[in-house]
């Protein structure tokens, strides 16, 4: 995934730059290393959230957090590989 956020940074530089010479491709260029961009950083934060098919496969555990014997919070999380 991150090959495509390379990809999308070095077609923003170029658009940039030819945006800066007067091309009339600077805009396609600028345009669609943004949207590479963007949809890599989506991608990308997605991708450690727990699913639900996580939980049914006994991926995750349940963090609860607990102030003066009661429960206040609970987090679902990824087990940890030791």
């Amino acid at each position: 995934m991150w090959i495509l956020f390379i990809i999308g940074s070095i077609m923003l530089t170029v658009g940039l730059f030819l945006l800066c010479t007067g091309k009339d491709t600077a805009f396609i260029f600028g345009v669609v290393g943004a949207y590479i961009m963007s949809g890599t950083i989506v991608m990308i934060s997605n991708d450690s959230k727990p699913t639900a098919m996580d939980v049914y496969q006994g991926k995750t555990t349940i963090e609860i957090t607990y102030k003066d014997g009661v429960p206040i919070d609970s987090v679902v999380v990824f087990k940890t590989k030791n």
